[in-house]
């Protein structure tokens, strides 16, 4: 599975009203509604949407698109067609709105007009670590420090060193101090405990 689809994929239970009506949604309809949820997204709406009589395909259409231009600024390479044509598969699209949706989706010139508050920031891919002594070591020479003295500098000098690789193809590095790693590791804990509490509300329940 690419990790395009995994992204497409990554929250199935939002397209379960969806499900209903997407079925139903013939090809002609496809372009019209694309046209006017990147109107929307692009912050200029059209009045039409209000009287539209077959609001209930529109506002299914809307999600898939909304869903995935957003996701388009958290990857790096265009939008596979593949992963596009599985997805909306999935979806229960027929072939005809598959094929026409796919070729719209595919379009990379679209997602230069979404505003930055719409797009979905890069995820992590992969964590590196390492332990930097390279500061400890020349200050512990310079100083010719006894054990004591040796232990202090370590304390004080060591960094922890994190390369992290996105979705979006970049790699960010960050050097934290001994102290402010334990602050993240602290940080990220708490909000993993708030996420567990959350999470056994009967509201977050899907089943």
């Amino acid at each position: 599975m690419s990790l395009q689809f995994e992204l497409l994929t990554e929250s199935p239970a939002q397209w379960t009203p969806a499900l209903y009506v997407i079925p139903e949604v013939q090809k002609k309809e496809i372009k019209p509604f694309f046209i006017l949820t990147l109107k929307e997204l692009e912050g200029k709406p059209d009045s039409r949407v209000s009287n539209l009589t077959n609001a209930d395909k529109y506002s299914a259409v809307r999600a898939v698109v909304r869903h995935v231009a957003r996701l388009r600024s958290a990857i790096k390479e265009p939008w596979n067609q593949t992963d596009i044509q599985i997805f909306l598969e999935n979806l229960r699209f027929s072939p005809e709105c598959i094929e026409e949706l796919t070729s719209l989706l595919c379009t990379d010139k679209i997602y230069e007009s979404i505003p930055k508050h719409l797009r979905v920031k890069p995820g992590v891919v992969s964590l590196q670590w390492r332990i930097d002594v390279s500061l400890c070591q020349n200050n512990i020479c310079a100083e010719n420090a006894d054990p004591h003295r040796c232990k202090e500098i370590m304390q004080q000098c060591t960094n922890i060193i994190l390369i992290f690789k996105l979705t979006n193809g970049q790699t960010n590095t960050y050097r934290l101090s001994i102290a402010k790693f334990h602050e993240l590791r602290f940080v990220i804990a708490s909000a993993l405990k708030s996420m567990i509490v959350l999470e056994k509300r009967k509201c977050m329940r899907t089943d």
